[in-house]
């Protein structure tokens, strides 16, 4: 028998009260940092006379006899704020038959009365868990489960996870960018649904769909908050997540009919978004056309997506079988959907996402090289622009660097283009803040190139190859190529966007700007190993995550694990031993990218993989192999720079 906890009660008045002890697992999650999410439990006591809660305990597992017995005590002897005198009650009754003969054994001397109550939990008592929950859900509505929704069975939901599941085993979005739309027709339908794949930057995975076409195109040519631009029929998603996020009576369902879940980071869950403030559940019609579609996309990928040799897929149109809960059905399906205008796209994305309230405000890096200019002058360095206008509308640049109010950067960029019209910076600074598309900021790059041709000559090409950027005066028009090719590869345009970053490293072979990591980005997405291969030879002494996890990749693309691949990949794991989780998917990457990167740091290793991820995933065997490495500890690192 356990020693007696009744020491002290004695001393305490005696209450003609009735107290009421209940147990429950809250509708609620916690998650601790990196450990498993669970639900709590509450011991919750309750005056029935007084309908006051005495006192209760949160604990994270289902409560033993000790816990129950040490609330009671505190209730007695510490009583909840404005919930009545100190003392012992006359009696108490205890909702779980199977506490109750465990806690007897503590009340030794209190002399309490016990009764145990086998009934659903009394309405006041459940109206006080309620509020609980609510408080611990931040007053958010708890969302109904699929079962609530009219029409919707058992039968059609097992059918459901069971394509869900299918889908999330098969990751098309290793495949399917969201560039990437396909229209898929149910046979009950009339109109095609267009289909979106999630997953490819490895954030948020799972199945976006449009009922038209015209909200497609709307996402992607109008950079306004999503939430402000919805279609009129809501925004229909299927996100991937953790058993946190589905609701309850979803959880309940998938408990009670054992439906089937991938993997504890794939429970699915499709909402529609109405408006900012209101998410509702698919209908039946929804969730039919969701079972066929994740049927249907996986057999696509597997069998109807052919490569083109541009980096993207052969077009098609057919009509696939595909099983349902109800039966196999005729599902129409076309790729591409439709253009997607890209030159019409905005040329700068607004970042919609809640900003941290100690970010630094910005910093135009710049600004800085007009002290160095002038400190260069003043030691007699000699010009390499002859011309005084195109110097005077340069320093109006280095103005425009400085300030931080958009319309006079803007203002200044024209000034200094009207004094000289070989001002390279200026149309770089109207591609970036004046353009809105991605059309027109590609005009103002080439205009800015072809300013900076002018500018420079030609002979100072041929003289100063592979010394630019060391000389200030080459900096515009290489800021200018830069943009350009960036805003290529947007447009698919990717050979000429590789020529020009293969140009810059000749020009630059110290590579100020990082050309030769965004090189590596784009020959990896072309498929062009062997040039990738190249270019790793070019800079050998390059140790960053980019450069030896890149290696190692190629390498075993080549040799398949070995010996020497084994030793490319220890390399690259003992500079930044953070990569794998990401990669593997053991942990997924942020929403937002950090905005300092330090080298063998977590956020190296997160910048590297929201580029990488997918030539990795798309490399049979490769992330089994990455699994099999045992990281090293990590260095210490102290040495940051800029993304």
């Amino acid at each position: 028998m356990p020693r007696s906890s009744a020491h002290g009660l004695s001393q305490l008045p005696r209450l003609s009260e009735t107290w009421f002890i209940a147990t429950a697992q809250l509708r609620t999650w916690i998650a601790p940092h990196e450990e498993a999410p669970y639900r709590p439990y509450l011991i919750l006591i309750v005056s029935a006379e007084q309908g006051s809660m005495r006192g209760s305990n949160i604990v994270p597992k289902p409560p033993t006899p000790r816990q129950m017995w040490d609330t009671l005590t505190q209730a007695m002897q510490h009583p909840a704020p404005k919930s009545g005198k100190r003392g012992v009650p006359q009696r108490i009754v205890i909702a779980d038959p199977s506490l109750a003969e465990g806690v007897m054994p503590f009340f030794g001397d209190a002399k309490l009365e016990m009764d145990v109550y086998e009934q659903p939990l009394p309405d006041e008592v459940n109206e006080i868990i309620r509020d609980l929950e609510n408080h611990l859900r931040g007053d958010k509505p708890e969302h109904p489960g699929l079962l609530s929704v009219s029409g919707v069975t058992p039968e059609l939901l097992r059918g459901f996870y069971s394509a869900a599941a299918e889908y999330y085993r098969a990751a098309p979005w290793v495949h399917l960018n969201n560039y990437q739309v396909i229209a898929l027709r149910h046979p009950m339908e009339k109109e095609y649904r267009y289909a979106m794949s999630m997953g490819q930057a490895g954030v948020e995975y799972g199945l976006a769909s449009y009922l038209r076409w015209s909200d497609v195109v709307r996402q992607f040519t109008e950079d306004e908050n999503p939430m402000t631009m919805l279609p009129a029929g809501g925004l229909h998603s299927l996100f991937f997540d953790d058993i946190t996020k589905p609701p309850f009576d979803e959880l309940e369902a998938i408990q009670q009919y054992g439906f089937e879940i991938a993997s504890p980071q794939a429970y699915p869950i499709p909402y529609i978004v109405a408006s900012p403030e209101k998410i509702r559940r698919p209908s039946r019609q929804d969730l039919l056309w969701y079972e066929a579609a994740l049927r249907a996309i996986p057999i696509l990928v597997r069998d109807y997506l052919k490569p083109n040799g541009r980096g993207d897929y052969e077009p098609f149109e057919t009509t696939l079988d595909v099983p349902t809960h109800a039966g196999t059905i005729a599902v129409a399906v076309k790729y591409p959907a439709g253009e997607i205008p890209l030159a019409a796209q905005p040329a700068q994305r607004l970042d919609w996402s809640e900003k941290d309230d100690d970010e630094l405000p910005a910093f135009d890096r710049r600004a800085m090289e007009g002290p160095m200019q002038e400190l260069a002058r003043q030691l007699g360095a000699e010009e390499e622009w002859g011309d005084p206008n195109l110097q005077r509308a340069q320093e109006l640049m280095y103005r425009a660097f400085e300030t931080t109010n958009p319309a006079k950067r803007i203002a200044l960029a024209h000034d200094a283009l009207a004094i000289s019209p070989n001002c390279a910076d200026a149309y770089v600074l109207l591609a970036e803040e004046e353009a809105d598309t991605v059309q027109r900021a590609m005009e103002y790059y080439q205009q800015g190139v072809a300013a900076g041709e002018r500018a420079l000559g030609k002979e100072f090409f041929e003289e100063n190859a592979g010394h630019f950027w060391g000389i200030l005066e080459t900096r515009p028009y290489m800021r200018a190529r830069q943009g350009l090719a960036d805003t290529l590869w947007r447009l698919k345009r990717k050979e000429e966007a590789r020529d020009h970053f293969r140009e810059m490293l000749r020009l630059n072979p110290n590579d100020n700007q990082g050309i030769r990591d965004l090189l590596l980005a784009l020959l990896l997405e072309m498929e062009r190993d062997d040039e990738a291969r190249g270019l790793l030879k070019q800079y050998p002494d390059d140790w960053t995550a980019t450069w030896l996890y890149t290696r190692a990749l190629l390498e075993f693309r080549q040799s398949g694990a070995s010996p020497s691949t084994s030793k490319s990949l220890a390399d690259a794991l003992e500079e930044n031993p953070y990569v794998p989780a990401y990669l593997t998917g053991r942990k997924r990457i942020p929403n937002r990218l950090p905005s300092l990167v330090g080298w063998g740091e977590e956020s190296e290793a997160i910048a590297y993989v929201s580029d990488h991820l997918n030539h990795w995933r798309r490399t049979p065997g490769a992330i089994e192999w990455l699994n099999e490495a045992k990281p090293p500890k990590p260095k210490a690192r102290k040495r940051k720079h800029s993304r």
